[in-house]
């Protein structure tokens, strides 16, 4: 754990000293080794991976977020299931910061810019442009932020790893946005920057990697294309087939993968 993300927590005050963030939140326990936690904005395990040989317990439920653990006959999943946004992202993510894992994955859904990038395709960030505020404060001194900077995988020999292992996974850049609605009248600058894919957390998410000093990839299924006229809302049944051909089936079996790769093959 960096120095700055100690700082950050010595300041939290949300919190009362004694009391374990981690358990409260999410049901997590600093007793435990978790060889991946998992990173979900809406996606719940029990959701995405019912076909597969698991023991899922759900550890913590509120009313926007939940915890779970995912537990196989050689690994340890934790999971923390929180809302979308870089801010929900940064926030929740912290109070993980004292657990026992190996391994950081990011899994959810992102829109696709380019007709080339079609429904259900499976993405990793090549890099990301941190199109949003929240970013900002995790630096110090929050006038030194400049939005709109590329933010790249803070461990590239893992992702490199992870991808070499799934050649249909394509390394595409990444627009992170603060909202879905208002994205739409600003595609043209978005696209500018040279980015394929739109989401909202991944710029965040490697940034508290980078932080947390943990290896990290994120796992994205393209859930709608608006060069393709390919809905988020509304999808047919074929869309949705698509989809959920790579949320319920490709990305549940990566992260398994990931959770049964030793440290000594994360180098």
């Amino acid at each position: 754990m960096k120095a700055r993300l100690k700082q950050m927590l010595r300041a939290d005050n949300s919190f009362s000293e004694n009391r374990d963030i981690a358990m409260y939140e999410f049901g997590l326990s600093r007793e435990k080794h978790y060889d991946v936690l998992v990173v979900a904005p809406g996606w719940k395990p029990t959701k995405i991976m019912p076909d597969y040989d698991v023991e899922i317990t759900c550890t913590k439920e509120h009313s926007y977020i939940s915890g779970y653990e995912v537990k196989g006959d050689d690994f340890l999943i934790g999971w923390i299931q929180c809302s979308t946004g870089a801010s929900s992202l940064i926030d929740e993510l912290s109070t993980c910061a004292y657990l026992n894992f190996d391994k950081m994955v990011f899994v959810g859904a992102v829109g696709s810019l380019v007709p080339e990038i079609g429904l259900g395709a499976l993405c990793t960030p090549q890099w990301s442009i941190s199109g949003n505020l929240a970013n900002g404060y995790l630096l110090e001194d929050i006038w030194q932020y400049k939005p709109f900077g590329k933010v790249y995988p803070n461990d590239p020999t893992f992702v490199r790893q992870v991808v070499e292992r799934y050649p249909d996974m394509l390394q595409t850049p990444v627009f992170c946005t603060d909202s879905i609605f208002c994205e739409y009248s600003h595609l043209d600058f978005i696209k500018s920057f040279g980015t394929k894919l739109i989401e909202m957390e991944t710029s965040s998410f490697y940034l508290m990697a980078d932080l947390m000093e943990k290896p990290a990839i994120a796992l994205m299924a393209v859930s709608d294309n608006s060069a393709n006229g390919d809905p988020l809302v509304g999808r047919t049944e074929e869309q949705k087939r698509l989809y959920n051909i790579t949320r319920k089936q490709v990305i549940p079996k990566i992260i398994i993968d990931i959770a049964r790769m030793g440290m000594r093959d994360v180098k």
